[in-house]
């Protein structure tokens, strides 16, 4: 059987609404639109066989996955906890208006599209430092004896992952879009991923998907 993975981002929260910096230095929690959107996408996919979750150490990603965890039909699917997929830390401008992060931000993106890995904001973290933290859980997806597992994680960290994934270099981490509760499915072939299924969102049946600038 081809493997499949099936990379989720975590569904709404506060920050997102309110257009605020978040990353691993806010353990922020899903909002009540963002338990909506985790208990509409297990509707949508309950029933899939899934044979592992994974999620990052923050809170807002595993109460994504809860729908599935408390599902009877998943009871022994074993749940991975990875620190390798924790956002990236935005450093001084986690918690502040993303208006006060904008120019900073912005010229992230230009450094990091040009080949800049280390580029980082004020005391937060830069591709090469997130990549470095990843890579054991690229391994481990890469080696291990999952078929399907759902891994669900976070905007930013989404998006490095992708290329590491797909062997893209981290400059084309801005090629993949995404939403609340988006869903890329990849599938295996060889030592790298195609991806065959992108930021999609119809299980969200027209709710409100959130924020995707980061």
């Amino acid at each position: 059987m081809s493997q499949l993975l099936y990379l989720l981002r975590h569904g709404q929260t506060d920050f997102n609404l309110q257009d605020k910096v978040q990353g691993s230095g806010h353990d922020t929690s899903l909002n009540e639109t963002g338990k909506v959107q985790a208990q509409v996408f297990h509707r949508h996919y309950a029933g899939e066989p899934f044979d592992a979750f994974y999620c990052s150490l923050l809170q807002r990603s595993r109460q994504t996955l809860d729908p599935f965890l408390q599902d009877p039909f998943y009871q022994g699917i074993p749940l991975h906890a990875r620190a390798g997929l924790n956002e990236f830390n935005w450093g001084i401008f986690e918690g502040h208006s993303f208006d006060a992060f904008n120019a900073v931000y912005r010229q992230l993106v230009v450094d990091w599209r040009a080949g800049k890995e280390d580029a980082a904001p004020p005391g937060g973290d830069s591709p090469a430092t997130v990549a470095a933290r990843m890579q054991p859980v690229v391994e481990e997806l890469r080696e291990g004896p999952y078929q399907r597992p759902l891994i669900c994680l976070h905007g930013r960290a989404l998006r490095l992952l992708l290329c590491l994934l797909t062997g893209k270099p981290s400059t084309s981490m801005d090629d993949f879009d995404h939403s609340n509760l988006c869903l890329y499915v990849l599938l295996r072939v060889g030592d790298l991923y195609e991806v065959i299924q992108s930021n999609d969102t119809t299980h969200l049946e027209g709710l409100q998907s959130g924020h995707a600038r980061r």
